[in-house]
């Protein structure tokens, strides 16, 4: 399960950067000059928010499983 988070957490980021690039690509400025994002910008930005959420989870979940194995070798 740990590792299942990891690897969909890598992937989430990679996706989420992809999208926020081609979203970037494709925005353009008005005659007003204001930007005109396209709807990919915030999908993008969601998916590597949450990418990054997992990635941490994830770290977190390694870190409290190693260090219960080390102190249960410290009391045996």
């Amino acid at each position: 399960m740990k590792r299942n988070t990891l690897i969909t957490s890598i992937a989430l980021i990679g996706i989420g950067f992809f999208v926020a690039r081609i979203g970037d690509s494709l925005s353009a400025v008005t005659a007003n000059g204001v930007v005109q994002d396209s709807f990919l910008m915030p999908i993008g930005a969601i998916l590597f928010a949450l990418g990054l959420l997992g990635l941490v989870v994830a770290i977190l979940w390694y870190l409290i499983a190693f260090v219960g194995g080390r102190l249960k070798k410290d009391q045996a």
